[in-house]
């Protein structure tokens, strides 16, 4: 058993929030790609769902065996892990209740939003969905990002920015642009910036 918790992810889905939190955390940690085509390991084609028995990533063993699952969880223990980083406030503190808000609404507007369009729907389906994305991205070009900052909240870099992060990358590859959300563009192409995160996409790739 390993001496050290080990993430399993794949470098374009919510796993990739969760590798890049460990690597801005910097706590060791042991990784393994996710295949999905087949749902197994990259290196030693191990199934997957022998690990995680959902098939889904983030999927995070501990060194006690115990198995940590989903972006919330995997992604806010792994803050907690290194209090220091400013990647998630203390618990109790306002702010930590904030950042999981921000977390959220990600996770469950803008992610669920997104995720149809992979599936390439057509006639009124994708209208729908086109519409879902639309709206929710005016929302955010207008409202979570109105203040223009580097980051949703603050001068600190958090583990909400990181999933948006994420989640606003997957538009290349379902095909649509973010260009008519200037906010948008502007925040992430700030947090692409980061030294940091471009070291956390060199490491996972």
């Amino acid at each position: 058993m390993s001496l050290l918790p080990k993430l399993y992810y794949t470098s374009t889905s919510c796993g990739a929030a969760s590798y890049i939190v460990a690597h801005l955390a910097g706590n060791p940690f042991d990784s393994e790609q996710v295949l999905f085509p087949t749902h197994t390991t990259a290196t030693t084609g191990e199934d997957f769902y022998a690990i995680n028995s959902k098939g889904n990533v983030p999927t995070l063993v501990l060194p006690s065996g115990e198995t940590l699952n989903e972006g919330p969880s995997v992604t806010q223990y792994l803050a907690d892990l290194a209090p220091a980083s400013g990647l998630l406030a203390p618990v109790g503190s306002p702010e930590r209740y904030l950042t999981i808000g921000d977390f959220n609404w990600v996770g469950t507007e803008l992610h669920q939003s997104i995720m149809p369009l992979f599936l390439k729907p057509e006639g009124a389906v994708l209208e729908y969905f086109e519409n879902r994305v639309h709206n929710k991205m005016q929302f955010l070009n207008n409202d979570i990002l109105k203040a223009g900052g580097k980051y949703i909240r603050g001068d600190k870099l958090t583990i909400a920015d990181v999933y948006l992060y994420i989640a606003l990358s997957w538009f290349p590859l379902i095909g649509r642009s973010i260009e008519k959300y200037p906010a948008a563009v502007k925040y992430f192409e700030g947090i692409r910036a980061i030294p940091s995160i471009q070291e956390a996409h060199a490491k996972m790739n």
